[in-house]
């Protein structure tokens, strides 16, 4: 439960988001800089949005000769290597905002919605196959910050990044070698679901998978497949899931947020534990003063369970389903929470929506009391966890969504920082606990660029990195490329290796590789198949700045699936997908 912070300590030097001078003496595209040695600035051309991954493309032309655009490569001595941080040059603002790119070459494809960033960004190009789920996001993504921030849509325009770092990851085994590579890396669909009909905008959060079986909700019920026979068992549910948990026990029960009865506008009062092996109920309560549909977080820590919504909160133990403790009328509340190997709260303070006191929280999960407290610098507001140990907090500055990356040690200090800029990509959504596309391991964050080109045989490529930084010096350690018409998604840790999902190009299928954390060399684990649009990984929207919830991989298995359905009519016969999910032969 919250607590009041104390007064906030002053950013380091530079400040969060605060635009960087050009870098002093560079090299060519993909190596990192050399130190002291001042070339002239670099051009200021437009940034291209990134072509929806999920949608067959043909290569793009050759950049133009006069003047190149955002991500082509440059002359040696005029750029450094595309994502590698700018050497700081003289500090900016605290969080000052810079103007948002003109949007770039690549045009929306015919047809298509046009798809949204829904961690705060300007609308742009990202996203592909059926973008139905984009565009019902950014409804979502405004409707929620309107309600958090009193009727102020922040957008994400921040200036190229600089030097940084972070640390750890939940669920990071320092020990192992990594996932053991499969005799056939061939995959084959083995999950095809079909969307449910529905006459609203609804959530269906939430997607899980064991050794045995593959679970998502549905429209008010949660399907569970099982992975060797095929068959689907419906669990019931009073009303549609309004959040789910990221991830699950042990002994595999998972948690949900559920509306209290089957109409739309109902409140999301249920708390609601879900056994995947026996595919059924554990059992079912009223959270209390929950009358609300604003809430969006669940989270799991060990065998306790917490949701946090506008109003109150409460923790659960999941193996009785006894009350642990619920919010009691304070000046200050838990924004949401952050689950895996500790509890972690986000805690606003004051009644000024404009400029809460904001504090992360470490809660004895028994209790709900906090037992460790950090007080982020002046001017930061929006916070999200990408880890809870390490601790790794991605920020927004200012009336930023999301501009900075931090870790902070156990000694409660600031230990590194990375500003994202334009040069990398946002990992996280509006919820606390929704930082999808980065990974963070025992010593080292993992970050994509944006979208940039690269030459190739027939002109030009359209890709993006893995960028890994170094807790111990804020240096960059290493990046590691998507490949030709590639772009690539990093999003757990696994035996000590990185987990990274590589979308697919117009000629070929997605893949699942493993990257090595010592020099980022990656090992094939699945090769998808192709897909025509509308179908397999092609009915889905994802692209390294918008996941919005979890990349499944476990047991050699790959999973993709939507959060929201609406109730648009299908073009072109075209049946609107629920999930998908993938192994080998």
């Amino acid at each position: 439960m919250s607590q009041p912070p104390p007064p906030p300590d002053q950013p380091p030097s530079g400040g969060f988001g605060a635009p960087q001078e050009p870098p002093q003496g560079q090299p060519s595209y993909g190596y990192p800089q050399q130190p002291g040695t001042p070339p002239p600035p670099p051009p200021q051309p437009p940034q291209a949005p990134a072509a929806p991954p999920g949608v067959p493309q043909t290569p793009p032309p050759s950049p133009p000769a006069s003047q190149p655009g955002y991500g082509y490569p440059q002359q040696p001595g005029q750029q450094p290597g595309y994502g590698y941080p700018q050497q700081p040059g003289q500090p900016g603002g605290f969080g000052a905002p810079t103007p948002p790119p003109p949007q770039g070459p690549y045009a929306q494809q015919p047809g298509m919605y046009p798809s949204y960033d829904t961690s705060g960004g300007m609308p742009g190009g990202g996203g592909g196959g059926r973008s139905n789920s984009k565009v019902i996001g950014i409804v979502a993504a405004v409707v929620a910050v309107l309600l958090v921030a009193g009727g102020g849509v922040f957008f994400l325009t921040k200036d190229d990044g600089k030097k940084d770092e972070a640390k750890g990851d939940d669920k990071a085994n320092e020990q192992s070698d990594g996932p053991q590579k499969p005799k056939s890396t061939k995959g084959s669909q083995i999950v095809d679901w079909d969307a449910p009909t529905v006459k609203d905008i609804t959530t269906v959060s939430g997607n899980w998978a064991t050794d045995k079986v593959f679970a998502k909700p549905s429209l008010r019920k949660l399907v569970v497949q099982d992975l060797d026979s095929g068959k689907k068992t419906d669990v019931p549910l009073r009303g549609n899931v309004c959040a789910a948990s990221n991830n699950m026990t042990k002994d595999h029960k998972i948690a949900l947020v559920v509306q209290e009865t089957i109409s739309n506008s109902a409140d999301c009062t249920r708390m609601v534990i879900v056994d995947l092996d026996a595919k059924k109920i554990a059992w079912d309560k009223t959270m209390p003063n929950a009358d609300t549909r604003s809430n969006e977080n669940v989270a799991i820590s060990g065998d306790t369970v917490a949701s946090a919504w506008i109003g109150g909160s409460a923790g659960y133990k999941i193996s009785s389903g006894k009350k642990l403790w619920e919010a009691k009328p304070s000046d200050c509340r838990d924004k949401g929470y952050q689950g895996g190997k500790s509890l972690v709260a986000v805690v606003e303070c004051g009644s000024d929506y404009d400029k809460p006191q904001v504090s992360v929280q470490k809660l004895d999960p028994d209790t709900g009391k906090a037992t460790w407290k950090y007080e982020p610098p002046k001017g930061v507001k929006n916070v999200r966890v990408a880890s809870t140990d390490p601790l790794v907090l991605v920020v927004g500055a200012g009336d930023e969504l999301t501009s900075d990356v931090m870790a902070i040690s156990d000694d409660k200090k600031l230990q590194s920082k990375i500003s994202l800029g334009e040069r990398y990509n946002k990992p996280c959504e509006l919820e606390v606990n929704a930082c999808y596309a980065m990974a963070v391991g025992p010593d080292t964050i993992y970050l994509t660029t944006t979208q940039h080109t690269e030459p190739s045989a027939d002109g030009s490529a359209r890709t993006n990195d893995v960028m890994a930084f170094d807790i111990s010096t804020g240096k960059p350690k290493w990046k590691s490329a998507a490949g030709k018409n590639r772009e690539i998604i990093p999003f757990r840790m696994e035996g000590g290796h990185i987990l990274a999902y590589k979308l697919p190009p117009y000629d070929a299928g997605g893949q699942i590789v493993s990257l090595d954390p010592k020099d980022g060399k990656q090992t094939k684990l699945l090769q998808m198949p192709r897909s025509e649009v509308g179908q397999g990984e092609q009915a889905f929207s994802v692209s390294p700045d918008s996941v919005d919830q979890p990349l499944l991989f476990e047991n050699g298995r790959f999973f993709l699936s939507d959060n929201l359905v609406s109730d648009r009519e299908p073009s072109d016969g075209e049946v609107p997908k629920l999930a998908a999910g993938f192994g080998p032969k």
